[in-house]
């Protein structure tokens, strides 16, 4: 009787009945409740951390009026390691017109300069600077465009260069520029892509020449921005170098750059003229992408003594010529001049139709040839 009073709740009589919930349910509902509140909060952690990943800097690539947003898509030289900075962390592009026409990429200021991956790059064209590894002409001569040029034998077949532009951007679109196009193809990299050193090294593995593209001022800027670092008209020479050192110390092994828009700063001989002098004693090729129907390239490149060449053929995203009928109209003009070069937005629908070209082209009897071959004739 001494125990079934102690274990009687209060106000209760020993061997009163009690309404409620029998004691001997209460035991297996307090385990029942605990096993629920348990799935419940180990489903809540599972939740969280399937969203707390990193903020990721967004890029937009912009076409037409109607947006589409679609989820991210072999050279051996002497490597050392030094300090690399990688691109932002892209995970989205849309596409979308833009008063100039072309594409627009548009990434936050704040773009992470860490890169985990090693830079492969030759030591005798390189140079450690505060913003990163810069290509330089070495003290015997030697240029970055030749070091790391892929080889080509010569040959009097009409020559075309294709040149996928964007590359970079997205991730499983560059894998696929990598992989499913021949080494001939050049891949000219964004410098706000994520593991770019990496991508870099992977392309270069493939056999692929690789190009920076680097933004330049269109007319509208700033309603349509090129991205963080856009070269300007305009601006004072130092602020315009700094730019550029900062875009070419994004990664390492390329032969040269190309233009991203620029149809204002491609008309300013001063500006462009100076950053055109910079490209040539670092000891690279230039690509006038031929967007900017009378950018000053020629002449200044010239001037500069800088090996360039200036697209025939330019893929636009309004889809107003069909990439097929370019790429027979660049091979049309390769066939009158020896040799022509054609622009191309690195699309998932335009890399399976580059490769469909490529397939075929030597039984059409024109050559496919990196970017380095079309320039030779006017390098130094």
């Amino acid at each position: 009787m001494a125990f079934e009073g102690m274990a009687t709740p209060l106000g209760v009589r020993p061997g009163q009945r009690q309404r409620g919930i029998p004691p001997q349910w209460r035991l297996g509902l307090v385990v029942l409740l605990s096993v629920l509140v348990s799935v419940m909060l180990a489903v809540a952690a599972m939740r969280f951390v399937g969203e707390a990943k990193p903020v990721s800097a967004v890029a937009q690539i912009e076409r037409g009026a109607e947006k589409v947003a679609t989820r991210p898509a072999a050279n051996a030289p002497t490597t050392s390691a030094a300090p690399s900075a990688g691109g932002a962390n892209v995970s989205t592009i849309e596409r979308q017109n833009t008063p100039g026409g072309g594409l627009v990429i548009k990434v936050p200021d704040n773009v992470p300069t860490g890169s985990a991956t090693e830079p492969l790059y030759d030591t005798r064209v390189a140079e450690r600077t505060d913003q990163g590894i810069l290509p330089v002409v070495s003290a015997s001569g030697h240029r970055a465009y030749k070091l790391y040029a892929r080889s080509f034998a010569a040959t009097d077949k009409p020559m075309i260069a294709i040149v996928m532009t964007g590359v970079g951007i997205s991730a499983r679109g560059t894998d696929a520029a990598i992989r499913k196009l021949p080494g001939e193809v050049t891949l000219a990299f964004a410098p706000y892509g994520r593991d770019l050193e990496a991508q870099v090294n992977d392309a270069r593995s493939e056999g692929h020449e690789i190009l920076l593209q680097v933004p330049m001022e269109p007319h509208d800027y700033p309603q349509s921005d090129p991205g963080p670092h856009t070269l300007r008209a305009g601006d004072a020479k130092g602020e315009n170098i700094a730019r550029l050192r900062w875009l070419m110390s994004r990664f390492t092994g390329y032969v040269g750059l190309t233009n991203f828009m620029g149809a204002r700063l491609m008309r300013d001989q001063s500006s462009y003229g100076a950053l055109l002098d910079e490209i040539s004693r670092r000891g690279l090729l230039y690509l006038d992408d031929g967007t900017t129907a009378d950018s000053m390239t020629e002449g200044l490149a010239k001037k500069a003594r800088l090996p360039s060449a200036t697209a025939d053929r330019v893929a636009e995203t309004d889809g107003r010529i069909s990439l097929d009928q370019l790429l027979r109209d660049t091979e049309q003009i390769a066939r009158k001049k020896g040799r022509a070069v054609i622009t191309i937005p690195a699309l998932p629908a335009n890399i399976e139709r580059v490769a469909a070209f490529a397939r075929t082209a030597t039984d059409r009897g024109v050559v496919l040839a990196p970017i380095s071959a079309i320039m030779a004739r006017n390098a130094p």
